[in-house]
């Protein structure tokens, strides 16, 4: 499979969903693994680690998007976005439906497969326990 790592682009958004190890442990899955050039850079992670783990460097979400079965990044997704995700492809980020309404119909319109990070953890947040944890 291919695995596309966003830059996230919301203002105040500098967490990345992946770090150079995850891409070590997808890549010795047999997997490739895209990442947008400086997805790492606001959380601390150089394009080199990435790179040095066997990742694949890219400039643009719009090539994550065309390229991969599987995109995923931090916060939700950007209206710019909505018109790039595609039927069947896997989309993983926070989505809060319920708060973003035009997010939801895209996704819909798009006939992608999209899960929710803050409902598939089991302390309700992704980012870490900690914070899902308090949330309750």
């Amino acid at each position: 499979m291919k695995f596309g790592v966003l830059k996230d682009i919301k203002e105040g958004e500098y967490r990345v969903i992946a770090t150079p190890a995850e891409v070590s442990m997808l890549k010795g899955d047999g997997h490739e693994v895209y990442i947008q050039r400086g997805a790492g850079l606001g959380a601390g992670f150089q394009d080199e680690a990435y790179e040095a783990e066997g990742a694949i460097m890219v400039d643009t979400m719009e090539e994550i998007y065309k390229q991969c079965d599987f995109v995923t990044k931090v916060k939700e997704f950007e209206p710019c976005e909505f018109g790039l995700l595609r039927e069947n492809q896997i989309v993983f980020t926070c989505i809060h439906p319920a708060a973003h309404p035009e997010e939801v119909q895209a996704l819909l319109d798009s006939k992608c497969i999209a899960f929710t990070a803050e409902d598939s953890h089991r302390y309700g947040s992704p980012n870490c326990e900690a914070a899902g944890n308090r949330a309750r």
